[in-house]
């Protein structure tokens, strides 16, 4: 199996959020070597929304939090991934 790191694709993962963020001021971009963190910024709101990519033993995790109730989670499977980027370009 490749050894994956989200490091490696940074430049990718902060054009893609200056792309799907553009219309939302109030987020921020933290990426590592296994973990991409997309949140609000917020002064009033000390628990904002997220969504987190992580990768853990050679696969995704996708992480959503809205700030109010409960995290979920899933992992998702290849042909997910690439259906919700179609979705995405269809939106454009």
């Amino acid at each position: 199996m490749t050894n994956q790191n989200i490091e490696n694709d940074k430049i990718k993962f902060e054009n893609l959020f200056k792309s799907f963020f553009a219309d939302l001021p109030n987020t921020s971009i933290c990426i590592s070597n296994n973990k991409i963190v997309i949140q609000e910024v917020s002064d009033e709101n000390s628990d904002p929304a997220s969504v987190d990519l992580e990768l853990k033993n050679e696969k995704y995790i996708v992480y959503f939090w809205d700030g109010y109730s409960l995290l979920k989670h899933m992992k998702p499977s290849i042909m997910m991934m690439l259906s919700l980027n179609i979705k995405n370009l269809q939106r454009n």
